[in-house]
């Protein structure tokens, strides 16, 4: 290590900078070996895959996002299933939520012409619902398959494109792939 002292650093100044930096550099060190292969692991201890700590419902709503994000027209409001298998789940619902005010779509067909009459009192804003087709993940990877069509509006019925997502997860956050273009599912 090298010590360079100013001019207007006293020698003492200059020693306890020195302790200072060989403190950190040994602190620093300690830690990228700690960080490193164990003994007799070799490189290949060192390319083990590191085990994805983000859930499932996780990739659902990292595919809500992109799902909204490639819809047009643009939602202004979502919808959610519910009472369905094609439910998002708490993670997916929150993704939407995030994205604008979000409301609970049943399955009966008379509680969801209640349900259409109180957003068109509300106005008439562009509304998708969202659904989801399946999720699976396994080892860092993920496919979320989601369809949707708008609601209510000039727009009523139009599909927004049922689409699945692959998604890796970098230890702790799924992401959407982007070298893969989402195509519809079958």
């Amino acid at each position: 290590m090298r010590l360079v002292v100013h001019s207007r650093m006293g020698r003492a100044a200059g020693a306890r900078r020195a302790v200072l930096l060989g403190a950190g550099s040994a602190l620093a060190g300690s830690m990228l070996a700690a960080c490193g292969p164990a003994e007799g692991g070799g490189k290949a201890a060192a390319a083990a895959p590191v085990a994805c700590r983000a859930s499932v419902e996780d990739a659902v709503a990292a595919a809500v996002g992109a799902y909204v994000k490639q819809a047009t027209p643009k939602p202004q409001r979502f919808l959610v299933a519910v009472g369905t298998d094609s439910a998002l789940g708490d993670a997916g619902t929150t993704a939407l939520q995030d994205k604008g005010p979000t409301y609970l779509f049943p399955g009966d067909p008379a509680l969801q012409a209640n349900v259409r009459t109180q957003l068109h009192d509300k106005g008439d804003y562009t509304t998708l619902l969202v659904v989801r087709h399946a999720a699976s993940a396994k080892a860092g990877e993920a496919s979320v398959a989601l369809a949707g069509h708008y609601v209510g509006g000039d727009e009523d019925g139009k599909p927004a494109g049922p689409r699945t997502y692959a998604l890796s997860c970098d230890s702790t956050t799924w992401h959407v792939r982007p070298s893969t273009t989402p195509e519809p599912h079958t």
